[in-house]
């Protein structure tokens, strides 16, 4: 089903388009103060007088002697010309009209060289500010001299000479109408410097979101040309030097801090373009600067080497983002309007620049408020996104931690049981004047199924028993209890393994819920060295004789334990020597695997015996340990509980 809009979200949309409106609107209304003015401004406009050009290739220290057979009228609409390497160049008009002025001052919105104003005779004005973009208001004497001149000396590879209007004016009027044309661009920069405070403040709370330094970082940049190139940059001429750099470099820094914007917000492919175009825009310019290096940087010269890149980075962004659209990624379509309008009016002053196109009138500040508007819409709705998700992100924190909770309890749990276990098994080492026992147990969890026991009669006899529980975990360590119970409850029998067998069985079965124990017994007769033992479905056991070829398998028949209910078991006997050694093991120890795989097996087991038979037992029980965990890589690949018990007969 396709989605529907909400109302609201329709009427929060409608609502920011009437206030980028309103905004339009106010800034046309700003500019009806001069619109009202505009035929006594069109009386006062230079270029309703009379204007003559020389070119000298020496500078003329008085303009007036130029004889006025040598002045070439200039065609309408026009105070400029191509630049002339190594020449200078002079323009002359009227200065009649400034009868009609109080404090009559020469309104010049760009002149961007090196400039000496002649009224008659008299120098009125100097300026050797490079690169200055920023109006210039000339003072002239009240009294007209006849003609004013203007001297230029251009390092500019353009242009030279005045650009836009150039006005006589009164000084007081100039100030107000040039406080007039740029107050929304100096009321909106505080308001982009101050939210490029907020976004950052939000990438400190959210270090992962590079979307809100990034966006921080354009609206500074933004406010930055929103303020130096009005009102503000002109009042502070006096500071110049230090003001036509920061301005020139941030017009450059501008598109970068898009493209960073744009980093941070597109797909991956067109992720991947803008950091290679990103790239390419640092070389570029570091490139054109070090390129017009001449007596000092020249950053308009730099600027025609380096608006190629920026026409380049406005046809991609256009291309991406008619794609990303076309995509039907509805999250991304106030960031694409606010790309689309910020490109196609960037591109348009740019293309103005380099004359390609004729220039009318500079909309990229128009493209600032929409641009910024639309982003700041995408980076809000982001933000609330994002705390709604940090509000599930809780709700979620919540419950997780209630889980935890249950955890960290079963865990205790685990613990406790793990410390009973330990309680109910033999110790891991015993010994006697007849016999030495070493035992160990590596369980797959907490705690596991296997167990061994060793015990001796009144007459100084010893039983010894290894069980292993199916399965492992919880279930099997309490049936493992319960055979340790069992076990404890035939002791009057222990010289007799059949019959322990038979007595546990009886008590096992029908209460270890499907599962069975299997284990060996055995019983040592010390006086007389005769083994006795009982198997139940057990692996068999191995001894270890010096005198023998071979590693001896022991066994006998007989089915695990609690299974099947007047189960028999069989019994077996066996001579045993001094200095015989006897394993007892659970089938984890075959089970266990190696990195590829590879199972320990039995063959392996009964070779490691052989080769370190002659090992006293507390080094065989050590080597037999130590090749295990190495095998198992740490026991990262153990499959199942294992336990071993090793006898060795004094």
């Amino acid at each position: 089903m396709k989605e529907v809009k909400s109302y609201k979200s329709i009427l929060i949309q409608f609502q920011f388009v009437l206030f980028f409106l309103g905004i339009f609107l106010i800034q046309n209304c700003f500019d009806l103060h001069s619109e009202s003015k505009q035929e006594s401004q069109l009386q006062q406009s230079i270029y309703l007088i009379d204007r003559y050009y020389f070119w000298s290739s020496e500078e003329i220290l008085d303009p007036e002697t130029i004889s006025k057979d040598q002045w070439l009228p200039i065609g309408n609409n026009s105070l400029g010309f191509k630049t002339k390497e190594k020449e200078f160049l002079y323009i002359k008009f009227s200065d009649q009209f400034i009868r009609q002025l109080q404090s009559p001052i020469l309104y010049s919105e760009i002149a961007i060289e090196t400039l000496k104003v002649f009224q008659g005779k008299d120098i009125v004005y100097i300026t050797k500010d490079l690169d200055f973009i920023f109006p210039h208001l000339i003072a002239l004497n009240p009294e007209p001299k006849g003609n004013i001149i203007i001297q230029f000396q251009s390092r500019y590879n353009g242009f030279i000479g005045m650009d836009r209007e150039v006005i006589f004016k009164n000084h007081s009027q100039a100030l107000i109408d040039l406080f007039m044309d740029n107050f929304l661009k100096t009321f909106f920069a505080p308001i982009l410097l101050v939210l490029s405070i907020i976004f950052l403040g939000f990438y400190f709370l959210r270090r992962k979101e590079m979307i809100f330094f990034n966006f921080s970082i354009l609206l500074f940049s933004a406010s930055l040309i929103e303020v130096l190139n009005g009102f503000v940059g002109f009042s502070l001429r006096q500071y110049a030097a230090y003001i036509v750099p920061i301005t020139f470099l941030n017009f450059t820094f501008f598109p970068f801090a898009l493209l960073l914007f744009l980093i941070s917000v597109f797909p991956p492919f067109f992720r991947n373009l803008f950091k290679l175009i990103a790239i390419i825009h640092i070389i570029v310019f570091t490139l054109s600067i070090i390129q017009n290096y001449e007596s000092g940087i020249s950053f308009l010269n730099s600027e025609e080497d380096y608006n190629w890149i920026v026409v380049l980075e406005a046809c991609v962004a256009i291309f991406s983002s008619f794609y990303v659209f076309l995509k039907g990624n509805r999250k991304l379509r106030e960031i694409i309007i606010g790309i689309l309008i910020i490109v196609i009016t960037g591109l348009h002053d740019t293309l103005a620049d380099l004359e390609i196109i004729n220039h009318q009138l500079r909309i990229i500040h128009y493209g600032f408020f929409l641009m910024l508007g639309f982003f700041g819409y995408y980076v809000f709705k982001h933000y609330l996104e994002l705390l709604h998700s940090i509000n599930r992100m809780n709700s979620e924190l919540r419950i997780k931690n209630k889980e935890l909770q249950r955890l960290i309890q079963i865990d205790k749990d685990l613990a406790l049981a793990h410390a009973l276990q330990k309680s109910l098994l033999s110790s891991k080492y015993n010994e006697d004047d007849k016999v030495r026992i070493i035992g160990f147990s590596q369980n797959l969890e907490s705690v596991g199924g296997d167990y061994f026991d060793h015990t001796k009669d009144s007459m100084g006899n010893w039983a010894f028993l290894i069980a292993d529980v199916s399965g492992h975990g919880i279930s099997s360590a309490m049936v493992a209890a319960m055979s340790k119970m069992a076990f404890v409850g035939a002791g009057p029998y222990l010289q007799f393994p059949a019959r322990v067998f038979h007595l546990m069985n009886r008590h096992l079965v029908g209460k270890t819920k499907n599962l069975f124990i299997t284990a060996s017994y055995l019983f040592i007769d010390t006086e007389s060295y005769i083994a006795t033992f009982s198997n139940a479905g057990h692996p068999c056991f191995f001894l270890i004789r010096n005198s023998e070829k071979e590693v001896k398998q022991l066994t006998a028949k007989g089915k695990p334990l609690g299974l099947f209910s007047h189960q028999s078991y069989a019994e077996e006997t066996v001579s045993i020597q001094p200095k015989d050694k006897i394993l007892l093991y659970t089938d984890g120890i075959f089970d266990l695997l190696n990195e590829e795989g590879e199972s320990f097996g039995e063959d392996r087991l009964k070779s490691l015996l052989w080769e370190y038979r002659f090992h006293n037992i507390q080094d065989l029980s050590s080597i037999l340990q130590d090749s295990l965990f190495r095998f198992s890589n740490g026991w990262k690949h153990q499959m199942d509980d294992l336990s071993f018990l090793l006898v060795e007969i004094k």
